[in-house]
């Protein structure tokens, strides 16, 4: 067979893909009963059975070995056991290289011991160790105390946000804990065990500290992670310069950093063993060199952290080097088909590793799509002008294998990168990378070369920054929201083109492909199309709510966000990838109830980032700083600014009635900036549709609900948001029997500090029979209201109840 991997990998692959996609398990003992057919089958005639057998054994293997991560059996001992609201001490060894965040650390422990009521409890099973602020000097093999709440790794239950569940369960981790600062970590002693890793940890912090003590500031932090991996210095806003102008990947190494070195080294290890007659008449100097060349890379390898992407690399130099040692071709698809089944059967959930996937889209991209690109110039491959020609279609090979993946888990996608390669590539790749490569040895012997060397790359970071911000104010590519079935679509048409060997049915598979994926494409995804749909996001303990009047447009009410300056931007991390997933660019009423942070936060990112039609707010906040930093946003945009309060009048949108309740004029509130007052001032409205009213309250206590209560006609509601999530100063008795609503929706955030919503209104809810729903329990919510009001349904994304 030309390629025997090609069945066996891809029987895998749907294995895993099955397992982690709908957690459905085959019985354990059927793997011995397909073993022993499948090795029956070798001694028969002809070759299918045996494929067969294989590819069912393949798929039956790839289905059971994600169980443990996906279904784990929790030992009675396991520290996920030892989840409370309660803090308990904790003694552990950090068994892997600590992560540097934008502002602290990440650790991963491996737990031993709790100590709880001044009781001693042995333990067992790994923890996430968050440092909100600074970072310590520990290192692998460190054994650590610390005292913390133990929690449940927990998804907000929002459409497009990141698995953090999943990801952490595939690192075998099922609890988390959270300090502030380093200093609340207490280390008992240094290097107990992982004594191998340890020591090349050690290696990548001095080198880290010595490229810190020489070449501060952002050109330090970027040498950092292209040669030793280590992005958490990167600024978030420098990271998301890259990633705009689609160049991203040459910040994190992967394989097109381990070729440059891997090619780097064999050249200059050849420059010095041809200085040598001994060498040259008693070696095959190409052989003897890429042999000596290996045993470095893979320590390279281990050094930058062993990413899959980096391994994947490292596999393929192997191969190609071994083939070469007995006389043997490479095929490079065979390479990277080997190089995926020894990382997945090594690390099986790598398959959901998104840089796993990029990294192999884009090679697979460059290996099949390049030379198709290239066909129409093959007579201009040699010349100066072709290896350009050759390098842009490179580029856009490796761009398009991994545009609609990339759009998939972003929501956006950059064609930038088709120019940005151009410059990024040659300076930071064949340049920065090099010299930093080379400053590594005279870090010992020669400080002063490494210093000169580490400047010289820090000038090539700094030209390449420079041309990113140049570049980043291009547009980018419209949002696009491809399915799964669009990506299998996309993966086959690859597969086409891959292993098709017949001309005719190659272009007859690729073109029909590529009319189901177009088909796919162009159906519409509003599937909320004539009804009043409303959307109440799980975004923590804030408020956020989109609605899809049933003309089309959308409003969003509150922005959700969290209190004080802790680098999380709830409408960059939560919201904005939200609406991209729910296919929405367009803001037609962006609506402020009042400057909360858990209210205000989240709409300046949306406000910079998506059209806006009108901002409505109740009252001009001016003591507010973040709200005037909203309306420079706008401003700058040119969005206009609407005051709405009770005395405007109601207002149309298509058939749905808009009418503000509170405040009931426009004046500034009082100077004093008291919490309850900006509480009280938010604006209050009903939506009527038919037969269906919402009730929108903000963040309202008693005063303003006694003054609502007079005209209790206009609370009258189908939905009701719960004010002020579920205080007990608010939804009173009188409030919520005169506004009468069938549903009720409460937005708060899981285990909240401030304990909301309070048991009151959750008794006054039950006691009048409201059925009520849960952002906290029951993740994004969403209330769909037919064309003419009727027939209410409810809709949960992601609910979680523990």
């Amino acid at each position: 067979m030309e390629r025997p991997l090609a069945a066996p990998l891809f029987s895998l692959i749907i294995g895993l893909s099955c397992a982690g996609l709908y957690p459905c398990f085959l019985p354990r003992n059927i793997l011995p009963s397909l073993l022993a057919v499948t090795l029956l089958t070798v001694f028969l005639k002809h070759r299918y059975p045996f494929l067969v057998s294989l590819t069912l054994l393949m798929f039956a293997a790839g289905n059971l070995l994600l169980e443990p991560y996906v279904q784990p059996r929790l030992t009675p001992d396991h520290i996920a056991r030892f989840q409370s609201d309660e803090p308990v001490i904790v003694e552990g060894v950090i068994d892997s290289r600590p992560e540097a965040t934008e502002r602290g650390m990440k650790l991963y422990v491996r737990t031993e011991e709790v100590y709880r009521e001044k009781r001693r409890t042995l333990v067992s099973g790994r923890l996430l160790l968050s440092v909100g602020e600074g970072r310590g000097g520990w290192m692998t093999g460190d054994r650590v105390r610390f005292a913390s709440r133990i929690r449940m790794p927990r998804n907000y239950g929002l459409p497009g946000e990141f698995d953090f569940e999943r990801y952490l369960a595939y690192k075998g981790i099922f609890a988390t804990s959270f300090v502030k600062t380093p200093g609340e970590i207490i280390l008992i002693r240094e290097g107990v065990d992982y004594r191998l890793q340890r020591a090349v940890d050690v290696i990548a912090d001095r080198i880290g500290t010595f490229i810190d003590r020489n070449v501060p500031g952002g050109e330090g932090a970027i040498l950092r992670a292209l040669i030793i991996g280590d992005m958490g210095y990167i600024a978030r806003a420098t990271r998301d310069a890259y990633s705009r102008t689609g160049v991203n990947h040459i910040l994190s190494i992967s394989g097109f950093h381990v070729g440059v070195i891997s090619l780097f080294i064999f050249q200059i290890l050849m420059g010095v063993a041809k200085r040598s007659e001994f060498l040259l008449l008693h070696f095959n100097l190409r052989r003897f060199i890429l042999l000596l060349t290996l045993p470095l890379v893979i320590f390279y390898l281990f050094l930058s952290g062993a990413a899959p992407a980096t391994t994947r690399s490292v596999i393929m130099i192997a191969v190609c080097i071994l083939a070469l040692l007995i006389e043997r071709e490479t095929d490079p698809v065979n390479s990277l088909l080997l190089a995926a089944a020894v990382i997945l059967a090594l690390t099986p959930p790598a398959l959901f590793d998104i840089s796993f996937q990029l990294s192999f889209l884009a090679l697979w991209g460059i290996i099949v799509l390049t030379p198709l690109f290239m066909a129409p110039f093959t007579l201009r491959e040699k010349s100066f002008t072709g290896k350009m020609l050759l390098f842009l279609m490179a580029s856009a090979a490796a761009t398009i294998a991994t545009l609609l993946t990339v759009a998939y888990y972003f929501h956006r996608a950059s064609a930038t990168g088709l120019i940005s390669n151009f410059f990024i590539v040659p300076l930071m790749g064949y340049g920065a990378v090099v010299l930093g490569f080379s400053a590594l040895p005279f870090i010992v012997i020669a400080p002063p070369i490494a210093k000169l060397l580490l400047l010289a790359a820090a000038f090539l970071v700094k030209l390449s920054n420079m041309i990113i911000a140049l570049l980043d104010t291009l547009p980018t590519l419209p949002v696009i929201n491809p399915t799964r079935l669009d990506l299998l679509l996309f993966y086959l048409f690859l597969c086409s083109l891959t292993f098709i060997r017949n001309r005719r049915g190659r272009l007859a598979c690729c073109c029909s492909l590529v009319v189901v994926l177009a088909g796919s494409a162009a159906i519409p995804a509003d599937r909320d199309a004539g009804k009043l749909a409303i959307t109440f996001f799980s975004i923590g303990q804030g408020d956020s709510i989109l609605v899809n009047f049933p003309d089309g447009k959308k409003m969003l009410v509150d922005g959700g966000g969290k209190p004080g300056d802790t680098g999380w931007d709830t409408g960059e991390r939560l919201l904005a990838p939200a609406l991209w997933k729910m296919g929405i660019t367009r803001i037609d009423y962006m609506v402020l109830t009042h400057p909360d942070t858990d209210h205000l936060q989240g709409l300046k990112y949306v406000a910079a980032n998506f059209k806006v039609g009108e901002f409505w707010t109740g009252r001009n906040f001016p003591e507010s700083p973040e709200f005037l930093k909203l309306l420079t946003i706008l401003r700058g945009r040119g969005v206009p600014v609407r005051f709405v309060n009770a005395a405007a009048g109601p207002i149309s949108i298509g058939e749905t009635r808009v009418e503000p309740l509170s405040p009931p004029d426009g004046t500034v509130p009082p100077p004093s900036g008291n919490h309850q007052e900006l509480n009280d001032d938010s604006l209050v409205f009903r939506l009527v549709a038919g037969r269906s009213a919402v009730l929108f309250t903000g963040d309202i206590g008693s005063e303003t609900e006694e003054r609502l209560v007079l005209h209790p006609e206009r609370l009258r509601c189908t939905i009701l948001k719960i004010p002020h999530h579920g205080s007990r100063y608010s939804s009173s008795p009188e409030f919520l029997r005169a506004a009468a609503p069938e549903i009720a929706v409460v937005s708060a955030g899981y285990k909240n500090s401030y304990h909301l919503p309070t048991q009151e209104t959750l008794g006054r809810l039950q006691a009048l029979g409201i059925q009520l729903f849960r952002t906290d329990l029951d993740g994004t919510i969403r209330v769909i209201c037919g064309g003419s009001g009727e027939n209410v349904s409810v809709e949960k994304w992601g609910g979680h109840f523990h």
